[in-house]
């Protein structure tokens, strides 16, 4: 028995109300539950609003019926409690990070090949050397800014739209931005500790681990810009 537009509008309300925060997962949600009621209704042949109250004990969310007047079970039951729905936020948010993770390592070496990163890497290396010819600190200080930019390209880039701000991908997306962001003077407090009065500095150490965290970063905006461009697909969509 397929659910009305009416019944499915309902069952999207209920989830907002129900502190589903993000527009991705309370899709999702709302596919599971809009497909189970459904299934309660026809194979257990009972009323939309038992299936519905159903379906959401079902998801571990805590129901206590003898508090509730009897005339006000469905509507008191459906929001006394939404434990059930954070651990599924929860869920998602480790599967996401796996998700990420899993894509970002699988399109790494494709991108690091591409023409137009190696072109990006050409350019910065001319800019690294020449800023280098006025002293090392500004050879440094190139490379550095190639792993900033690329990190606060990520956390700014669609920053004001309302997809990316309430959607649990695109949030865990940056998660890690602020934190890379600082890692460069982490690494030169540690370099400038480890060799504290030493006549000469090995600085190409630095130069290294600033390349290769370049690499890594410029290949995190291009992995985000991938999940930017499929949410922001995917929500045009629901709101057509």
């Amino acid at each position: 028995m397929n659910l009305t537009k009416e019944e499915i509008k309902f069952i999207d309300n209920y989830l907002i109300k129900n502190e589903v925060k993000h527009w991705d997962v309370r899709l999702e949600l709302l596919d599971h539950i809009v497909s189970a009621v459904e299934d309660k209704m026809t194979e257990d042949g009972i009323s939309f609003n038992e299936a519905l109250l159903e379906v959401h004990q079902g998801f571990g969310n805590q129901f206590i019926e003898f508090s509730i007047p009897k005339g006000k079970i469905f509507e008191n039951g459906l929001y006394q409690s939404n434990i059930g729905f954070k651990k599924f936020t929860r869920k998602k948010q480790k599967e996401i990070r796996r998700k990420h993770w899993k894509a970002y390592w699988r399109t790494f070496l494709p991108f690091v090949f591409s023409f137009r990163f190696l072109v990006e890497i050409l350019v910065l290396g001319v800019f690294t050397f020449l800023s280098y010819q006025f002293s090392v600190k500004s050879g440094l200080l190139t490379l550095v800014m190639g792993v900033i930019i690329s990190e606060f390209i990520k956390l700014f880039y669609g920053g004001f739209e309302k997809f990316k701000k309430k959607s649990l991908n695109m949030q865990l997306a940056v998660a890690s931005s602020l934190l890379i962001t600082q890692i460069p003077f982490w690494i030169m407090m540690l370099f400038n500790s480890q060799y504290e009065g030493a006549e000469t500095k090995p600085y190409y150490i630095l130069f290294i681990i600033f390349f290769m965290l370049f690499v890594f970063s410029r290949h995190g905006l291009n992995h985000y810009l991938s999940i930017y461009k499929t949410y922001k697909t995917r929500f045009t969509l629901l709101m057509s």
